[in-house]
């Protein structure tokens, strides 16, 4: 057996695969809200440059305004396995997110049970793979656990240093990669360059300047777009402030909304701060964070602004609670309770559909088949495409009167246009899924 894979390696293949394998159940039901609009604007479209955000695939729906959905760097993977296959699949979207998902695992597993220990790289392992925020945003088509493996194997390459000319271009490729398929990636970076100051180590701050350089053209030029019809064309609605957000931050990336969860893992965290209280890079990662939590929350204060825009910090919380675990060996069966938990609390509902969108398009083609006109309500549009594009967009109460019926897929349409339409269409036929569509007939 090959030196490199040693009993760590193994723990952490395992974990891996697991991870992947769990999360690939019920892979094929429908896309929730936000992959259904990035499948249906970004992937599955004739340009493979629309998965950087430079074309309204719908007219209705300005560009600016679902940019920010866009996580370019999967939209272009997701685009390209389009392009060669014409796969519309749920499964095949879902096998990026839950592989990356399960690298991100598995990495931080080996990586933490050769620092730690066995049991304490394990147990942070579960604990990541349990993560109910991880779990949720890593089965869909979605690009948080892809930029979370990125920027993990991008931080393993910087803690252990000696750099050639390939390792630089690997290091700037992850990292620049991690911030094109998230923008918040770019946190990362700030913390990489704030270790690498901490030390002093002049010469090797020569060495990585190209590198962050690099990594931040990348993001950077992946988001171009984007950023611009945000920033420039105020594609964002009015600021907004958060008031609990730090606190919900908090407690999403330690188990939330599992309450056992939370107190399990939040106190083992606690403690494994404590543990690590005499390395650095530990408290430096922290003021880090924390001063870009505030400028967020105080000073710029974005409309869209939610604890999993993070999930790139949960290896970061799995290193604190492995150290945790190395020093107290019984928080172990402490951070084992608290998956156990999580996943109690993740089963009901884990393979449903998010929303009716399969039945919805469905509907569709049976009232089109039928002679009449099947209409959506003003922003349903975007997420209803991902499966079929054979209705009319009703943006007004005049224009119900060319339907035949009104298929209603989510809560975010004119609710006041809804519920005039629900009047007009006394006849009700509900779509089952976590969130229902009804159908709207007269």
């Amino acid at each position: 057996m090959p030196a490199r894979f040693t009993t760590a390696t193994w723990v952490g293949i395992a974990l891996g695969v697991a991870t992947t394998a769990a999360y690939l159940i019920g892979a094929g039901r429908s896309f929730g809200y936000d992959a259904a609009a990035t499948f249906a604007s970004y992937v599955a479209t004739p340009n493979l440059i629309d998965a950087f955000a430079v074309h309204a695939v719908m007219p209705s729906i300005p560009l600016k305004s679902i940019a920010s959905n866009d996580h370019v760097f999967l939209s272009l993977i997701s685009h390209v396995i389009y392009s060669l296959t014409g796969s519309r699949s749920e499964i095949v979207y879902r096998l990026v997110p839950a592989m990356a998902a399960g690298g991100t695992v598995g990495l931080s597993a080996a990586a933490l049970a050769k620092r730690f220990g066995l049991l304490a790289g394990t147990s942070a392992g579960i604990f990541i793979a349990t993560n109910p925020i991880f779990v949720e945003n890593s089965r869909d088509l979605r690009g948080y656990s892809l930029a979370a493996l990125l920027a993990l194997a991008a931080t393993l390459i910087l803690i252990r240093g000696g750099w050639t000319g390939w390792r630089l271009a690997a290091y700037a490729a992850l990292l620049g990669l991690a911030i094109a398929t998230h923008v918040f990636a770019i946190v990362v970076l700030l913390v990489h360059v704030v270790w690498m100051v901490m030390r002093r180590a002049w010469p090797e701050l020569k060495q990585l300047a190209p590198a962050w350089i690099g990594a931040f053209v990348i993001g950077a030029a992946a988001n171009a777009n984007i950023e611009y019809m945000e920033l420039v064309q105020h594609g964002f609605p009015p600021s907004l402030y958060h008031p609990t957000f730090p606190r919900d931050l908090i407690l999403f990336l330690v188990g939330g909304p599992v309450v056992l969860s939370v107190g399990l893992w939040l106190s083992t965290a606690a403690l494994g701060v404590w543990a690590a209280r005499r390395e650095p890079r530990v408290w430096a990662a922290i003021a880090v964070v924390a001063a870009v939590v505030a400028v967020l929350w105080l000073v710029l204060q974005p409309a869209y602004l939610y604890p999993r825009f993070f999930i790139f910090l949960i290896p970061g919380l799995a290193y604190v609670m492995a150290a945790a675990v190395q020093r107290w060996k019984v928080l172990a069966p402490v951070v084992i309770a608290g998956a156990v938990a999580a996943i109690a609390g993740q089963v009901p509902g884990y393979a449903d559909d998010p929303l009716a969108l399969p039945q919805a398009a469905k509907a569709v083609q049976e009232v089109r088949a039928g002679g009449g006109q099947p209409c959506v309500i003003h922003a349903d549009e975007q997420v209803l495409a991902a499966y079929t594009t054979d209705f009319h967009v009703v943006s007004s109460a005049d224009e119900l009167q060319e339907c035949t019926a009104v298929v209603v897929v989510s809560w975010n349409v004119d609710l006041a246009l809804r519920d005039l339409a629900a009047q007009e269409f006394p006849r009700r036929t509900l779509l089952p899924a976590y969130y229902p569509a009804v159908v709207l007939g007269r």
